[in-house]
């Protein structure tokens, strides 16, 4: 388990469940005490008595793979608030105590993105709707992907050349930081871009 799992499973323990369900944009189901939670989309199980998350039916992509994921479940179940997404887009950086965070380790790989999907924009968006996401503004093609209900994080891509290099830049909502710590949305950031990599296939 990682450092903070333990903790951000008996925070939701504490937590009223029909309030933070309600919060979160998920489900709590009395009889079995368990929530369902979309993640890009699609619904996974948070069970705080056994303190794991996991697929409910098929799934195109495994998030269990993902080390954040069993972190950031309850972490955002527990620590959601009533703040839903206005659609004001801010960059990670911009955050309060972003701009010393989010660089050397906790630097946000969007190279990782421009990589794969830098001659592929359309390729991109079929990925970014497989994982919940819209068509957003942006570059030569962008998606706003729900990595949870209230946390969508909006991917902007631009095309290389011969000249520049193809780009992506990662956007977050205002309300972002009500819901996650800066480092709980770094971990965030890192699971959509895993998902869009696994996805993605290999790039060409």
């Amino acid at each position: 388990m990682l450092a903070g799992e333990l903790e951000a499973w008996k925070k939701l323990e504490l937590a009223d469940p029909f309030e933070a369900a309600e919060c979160a944009g998920a489900e709590y189901w009395d009889d079995d005490q368990v929530f369902v939670v979309p993640v890009f989309g699609q619904a996974y199980l948070a069970d705080p008595d056994a303190r794991e998350a996991r697929e409910i039916g098929l799934h195109e992509f495994h998030l269990e793979e993902s080390t954040h994921f069993n972190l950031l479940v309850p972490l955002y179940l527990a620590s959601c608030e009533p703040a839903p997404p206005t659609g004001r887009l801010v960059s990670p950086q911009s955050l309060p105590g972003g701009a010393a965070f989010f660089k050397g380790p906790h630097e946000i790989p969007t190279e990782v993105i421009a990589h794969r999907f830098g001659a592929r924009p359309e390729k991109f968006v079929e990925v970014g709707e497989q994982l919940g996401g819209t068509r957003a503004a942006g570059g030569d093609a962008a998606v706003t992907i729900p990595v949870f209900p209230m946390l969508p994080v909006t991917v902007i891509l631009w095309v290389g050349d011969l000249e520049f290099p193809a780009r992506a830049q990662m956007l977050l909502d205002e309300t972002a930081p009500r819901h996650l710590g800066i480092d709980a949305l770094w971990a965030a950031l890192i699971m959509t871009t895993e998902a869009l990599s696994q996805l993605g296939g290999p790039h060409h």
